[in-house]
C-alpha cells in the first residue's frame, strides 16, 4: 500500500509540474499593455491611470490625470517572421526537452496504470495455489511413472501366466486323451479277458476230451484190430476236436487283431488336431489316409469290405467323424462281423463246416459268406 501511495503522489506531482509549465508558456505569449493604462475591451480604448506618488511620510497619492477618459489604442502592426530552425522539433512542435518530458510523463502514466491494474486484479493467495498445484503435478507425475512400472510388470506377469495356462491346457488335453485311450484299453482288455475265459473253458473241455480219449486208447489198445468202426469213429472225433481248437484259435487271433487296431494310431497321425482332441472333427482331406490305416490294420486282415465299412461310417451317429466316433464304429462293426464269423448257438453266421471247407482262412470264403453291413 505504501508503494502504491508513493506512486500515486509521483504521478500527481508530474501532472502539476506539467500544468505549471503550460501556464507559463501561455502567459509569455500574451501582449503586454502600456504602463498606466487599462484595456477597454468594448471600445478598443485604453484608460490612463493616475500615477502613484509617495510622500515623505510614506503616504500614497495619485496625481491628476487628463480629463480625457480614454485614449484610442494605437493600431498594432502584426509581423510574422518565418525563420527556418536548424534544430529539429519534438512531439507536436514542442522542443526536444518538452517532448522528452511529455513522453516520460506518458510512460509513467502507462506504467502506473499497468501496475495499478496488476495490483487491482491480483488474486489473493494465487502464488501459493500455483505452488501447491505444481507440487501436486510433480507428485502425480511420479505416481504415474510408478504405475507405469507396475503396469509393465503386470503385463509381463500376464504374459507368463498366459504361457503357463496354454501349457496347462495342453497337458490337460493330453491327459484327457490318455484317459480316453486308457478307457478304450480297459474295455478292450475286458473283452479279451472274456474271450480268454471262453477259450479257457473250451480248452478245458478239449483237455477233458483228450483225457477220455487217452483212457479209451489205453483201454482199447489191445483190441484195435478187432473193430475198424471204432478206429474210424475215434479218428473222426480227433479231427472234430482239432478243428474246434483251430477254429477257436482263429477266432482269438481275429479278436486280437480287432482290439489292437489303434495301438499306433496317435503316432501315425501325431500332431493332428483330432489325435490331440478325440472330439475334434477329422477333415475330409485325411479321410482316405484314415481308411488306408484301418484297412491295413483290420479290414484286410479279417477280410472285411472297405466300401461296406465306409457306408457304415456314414450313419448319423458317426457323422461328423471324430477319433472317438471312429473307435466306436470300429468296435461295433468288428463285433458284429466276428459274431457272424463265429456265432454262438442259435445265432446266424458261418458254421463249422463253412470254415472247414475254407480251410479256416477267410480269404477262401465265398463273397456271400463274408460279412457285409449293407447286405
Amino acid at each position: 500500500k505504501t508503494a502504491s501511495a508513493y506512486f500515486h503522489l509521483s504521478i500527481l506531482h508530474l501532472l502539476l509540474k506539467s500544468r505549471t509549465i503550460l501556464q507559463t508558456e501561455t502567459r509569455s505569449k500574451d501582449p503586454k499593455m502600456p504602463k498606466n493604462t487599462q484595456a477597454d475591451v468594448e471600445g478598443g480604448m485604453v484608460t490612463p491611470q493616475k500615477p502613484k506618488k509617495i510622500g515623505m511620510d510614506g503616504s500614497v497619492s495619485r496625481e491628476d490625470v487628463s480629463p480625457a477618459k480614454t485614449a484610442p489604442l494605437s493600431p498594432q502592426t502584426i509581423t510574422i517572421d518565418v525563420n527556418e530552425r536548424s534544430r529539429s522539433r519534438g512531439i507536436l512542435g514542442m522542443t526536444r526537452m518538452k517532448s522528452m518530458m511529455v513522453a516520460g510523463t506518458g510512460l509513467a502514466l502507462v506504467g502506473g496504470l499497468a501496475y495499478f491494474l496488476l495490483q487491482w486484479f491480483e488474486i489473493p493467495g494465487l502464488e501459493a495455489q500455483i505452488d501447491r498445484l505444481e507440487g501436486e503435478v510433480n507428485r502425480l507425475a511420479s505416481e504415474n511413472n510408478r504405475y507405469e512400472v507396475l503396469n509393465d510388470k503386470l503385463n509381463a506377469t500376464v504374459g507368463e501366466l498366459k504361457g503357463i495356462n496354454i501349457a496347462l491346457n495342453d497337458t490337460a488335453n493330453r491327459l484327457e486323451d490318455t484317459n480316453q485311450e486308457l478307457g478304450f484299453k480297459v474295455a478292450d482288455l475286458e473283452q479279451q479277458n472274456q474271450v480268454f475265459e471262453e477259450q479257457n473253458g473250451k480248452l478245458s473241455k478239449t483237455v477233458d476230451d483228450l483225457v477220455l480219449i487217452s483212457n479209451f486208447l489205453n483201454e482199447t489198445s489191445e483190441g484195435l484190430n478187432d473193430s475198424l468202426e471204432q478206429i474210424t469213429a475215434f479218428l473222426a472225433d480227433q479231427i472234430a476236436s482239432n478243428q474246434a481248437i483251430l477254429l477257436g484259435t482263429l477266432e482269438n487271433t481275429y479278436r486280437q487283431r480287432k482290439d489292437g487296431w489303434n495301438c499306433d494310431y496317435n503316432s501315425v497321425f501325431g500332431g493332428r488336431t483330432y489325435t490331440q482332441n478325440y472330439n475334434a472333427e477329422i477333415p475330409t482331406t485325411d479321410f482316405n489316409s484314415i481308411m488306408d490305416y484301418v484297412s491295413n490294420r483290420v479290414l484286410d486282415e479279417l477280410c472285411f469290405d472297405r466300401d461296406d465299412f465306409t457306408v457304415f461310417l456314414g450313419l448319423p451317429e458317426y457323422t461328423p467323424l471324430t477319433s472317438n466316433r471312429l473307435n466306436a464304429a470300429m468296435t461295433i462293426y468288428t463285433a458284429r462281423a466276428l459274431d457272424w464269423y463265429f456265432p454262438e448257438r442259435n445265432e446266424n453266421g458261418l458254421s463249422h463246416d463253412d470254415w472247414s471247407a475254407a480251410a479256416f482262412d477267410c480269404e477262401n470264403l465265398k463273397a456271400t459268406q463274408r460279412y457285409r453291413f449293407s447286405s
